[in-house]
């Protein structure tokens, strides 16, 4: 019974820890060559070449179905379907209200915001002082590194869950 308790405390505790680090908005840099999004299962790197425009908008389109990401209450992160276009990488705080970063490169949109509208018009603003967009000569697809990354957090997730059953037959 004990030990009973102790798997369902564990499940509980390793569940809501990954919750809330995956839950945790990503860092965003801005260099001269790229954006960094440094993040624990989406992370991205976009390469300046590989911008093809950014701008701030108001209002996303229609988010349809999440490819492989997570989805709280207001944060989204990872890879959706989105209307109109066949994928986007969001890094959203609060999808009910702008304004958004839009990021479009040859392959993905990317948008993100922040819960702070301030915040969100201050890394635009870095953006496009610190960028110098050029043309889509060369563009990495480096988003599905952080789909492989994710998976491998998942995985490491479950492994991490099993402990408690694998230590069952020790016990008795």
């Amino acid at each position: 019974m004990i030990m009973m308790w102790f798997i369902w405390v564990w499940t509980i505790v390793i569940t809501a820890v990954l919750l809330v680090l995956v839950g945790r908005m990503s860092k965003i840099q801005v260099f001269s060559d790229g954006i960094l999004i440094d993040d624990l299962m989406y992370p991205a790197f976009i390469p300046n070449d590989a911008i093809k425009s950014i701008r701030l908008v108001c209002k996303m389109p229609g988010v349809g179905m999440r490819i492989n990401g997570y989805g709280g209450l207001k944060t989204w992160k990872g890879f959706y379907r989105i209307k109109d276009i066949r994928r986007g990488v969001l890094y959203v705080e609060n999808h009910n209200k702008g304004p958004f970063i839009e990021i479009q490169t040859t392959y993905d949109m990317y948008y993100i915001n922040f819960k702070n509208a301030d915040q969100t018009q201050q890394l635009y603003d870095e953006m496009i002082s610190t960028l110098k967009l050029v043309d889509e000569s060369r563009v990495i697809d480096l988003p599905k590194l952080s789909q492989k990354r994710s998976i491998v957090v998942v995985v490491v997730f479950m492994l991490v869950l099993m402990i408690p059953i694998s230590l069952l037959p020790m016990l008795f």
